[in-house]
């Protein structure tokens, strides 16, 4: 059996990924209304970042246990997403040469953040708090991909 603990780990993870993310690479546009969007997306992520580390500190050691295989599928969805770490950051960033690769690559990982966060909501349906947190982050990242796409769009002009 597996906890949640180990889960919000690796959602803590996904938001420093994109703390990163965002401050590494704001600096590649030229225009300062983009700069100040990626810095916005950068302080974004490091407020969810604490949200789930506020989570954290407030579950039991045995809470949310269940079972290996399902453990193993959102492992699967958490590991296999855009970025697993800065590492691979650093990997693809020499291959975004355009702020438009930088967009699109950005709106793939917020959607990877919403389909783990709406896993964890179900491992937390019984908990009406935490999914209301969830829900609320959930909505923070679709708001992240409709600004993503308002901005690729005004550089595709």
């Amino acid at each position: 059996m597996y906890s949640t603990k180990e889960l919000i780990d690796i959602a803590i993870g996904i938001e420093e990924t994109g703390v990163y993310f965002y401050t590494k690479f704001k600096e590649k546009f030229k225009d300062e209304s983009f700069k100040q969007i990626f810095q916005f997306l950068a302080d974004e992520e490091l407020r969810h970042r604490d949200v789930f580390s506020g989570m954290l500190k407030k579950l039991n050691d045995n809470e949310g246990l269940f079972t290996q295989e399902y453990y193993s599928y959102l492992k699967a969805l958490g590991t296999t997403r855009v970025f697993a770490n800065k590492d691979d950051i650093d990997k693809i960033a020499p291959s975004l040469h355009t702020p438009l690769d930088i967009i699109k690559i950005a709106m793939d990982a917020e959607r990877d953040s919403i389909v783990w966060y709406s896993e964890l909501k179900e491992i937390y349906r019984n908990d009406i708090k935490a999914k209301d947190i969830l829900d609320q982050l959930i909505n923070e990242e679709r708001k992240h991909v409709l600004m993503l796409l308002d901005l690729k769009e005004k550089l595709s002009m």
